[in-house]
């Protein structure tokens, strides 16, 4: 976790004996650490290889908002990102915005990079929502059956670019265990958190997701009211696919409690870059749009009290993957993007295509 300048952000070629700095493709750029700022770094590289959102906050039609902190902040990180002339830049802005919002992330304390995307997309949905819009929802997280249950239906969304995006819809189907009552619901989310199979060292993606999906019992104090029976009864849960997003992210739960004690699951999550199809969780299937293809991940290295966030992205401008670590970055090929650090996964149901930037004049930034 490197603190400092951005020279390691830079690479160098040589032709015929003179060194020539030579420049990363529009859009990839390293971001200086300012003190166990990784997991922030990490996060903003997949959102910064995020083409319809770059493509959105980059329009003419957000100029207008350049004075909101928050959306001044993101535009320009993604201008200098996307439109600048440099290898390397500083989150000074972004970070200070952050911060502002929420205080826990000021501290130069290293934080959870789930947490800080679901803050990142809120902050800017709150922002560039259209008047009425609700808020988003956090990520789907577990119960002790299996996940969250949403007992009341969702509310209607107007949207922002980060709905039209991030936003699917979980169906839940419930069987009273005592009268088969049955009812609906369903739920709004933007990130899925997918349990790993605690008793396996290797495991695949489509593993995790049929343990998201699968049926279970709500019993005990996980107990649903029965409207035909007036009490609490166990309540037989079937969770499914309502609507899929056009750009998942998903969030394999490797820091989770043992008993009393904290700890990381080290399992290796094997996912596919291409083909990833959720047509087995759709409660109505369809052989449309329903195969997703990798451009992000962000890996977590280390332990819960001394970790460290990269990112792996695929730029669409190139078509390359590179690997950040915070000012350092490095292209890399197909195959390494495959790993056992893997945190989250981001997905878009259809390739990104080379965005369409304006390409203005910008400054070198002061890092």
């Amino acid at each position: 976790m490197e603190e400092g300048g951005c020279s390691s952000g830079r690479w160098m070629r040589e032709e015929q004996g003179e060194k020539e700095e030579a420049r990363w493709p529009a859009g990839v750029c390293g971001l200086t650490n300012s003190g166990n700022s990784c997991y922030m770094n990490a996060v903003l590289q997949s959102l910064l290889s995020t083409v319809p959102l770059v493509e959105h906050l980059l329009s003419s039609h957000t100029h207008n908002l350049l004075a909101n902190p928050v959306v001044g902040a993101f535009v320009r990180l993604f201008q200098v990102v996307w439109q600048g002339h440099t290898n390397c830049t500083s989150l000074r802005e972004v970070r200070a915005m952050v911060s502002s919002l929420h205080p826990q992330f000021d501290n130069q304390s290293q934080q959870d990079a789930q947490e800080l995307l679901l803050v990142l997309l809120n902050a800017l949905h709150n922002n560039l929502k259209k008047k009425g819009a609700r808020l988003l929802t956090r990520s789907t997280q577990r119960s002790r059956c299996g996940r969250k249950f949403a007992g009341a239906p969702s509310a209607p969304a107007e949207s922002s670019v980060v709905t039209c995006l991030f936003e699917g819809q979980l169906s839940y189907q419930t069987l009273c265990g005592h009268c088969e009552e049955h009812t609906h619901s369903t739920q709004v989310f933007t990130v899925l958190s997918l349990p790993l199979p605690t008793d396996a060292h290797k495991c695949s993606l489509q593993d995790c997701l049929s343990l998201f999906f699968q049926q279970c019992t709500l019993t005990c104090g996980d107990q649903k009211l029965c409207p035909q029976c007036g009490v609490k009864r166990d309540t037989a849960v079937l969770t499914s696919l309502a609507e899929a997003p056009r750009v998942l992210v998903l969030h394999l739960q490797r820091f989770g409690c043992h008993g009393i004690e904290k700890r990381k699951l080290r399992t290796n999550v094997l996912f596919p870059l291409e083909g990833l199809d959720l047509n087995p969780f759709l409660s109505s299937p369809s052989a449309n749009h329903t195969n997703y293809s990798l451009y992000a991940v962000v890996n977590h290295t280390g332990d819960l009290n001394m970790g460290h966030y990269t990112a792996l992205c695929r730029n669409a401008r190139s078509g390359s993957w590179y690997h950040f670590d915070d000012a350092t970055v490095r292209e890399v090929e197909d195959f390494l993007v495959q790993s056992p650090n893997a945190y989250l996964l981001l997905y878009s149901r259809q390739p990104f295509h080379v965005p369409d930037i304006p390409r203005p004049d910008l400054p070198c930034p002061k890092t």
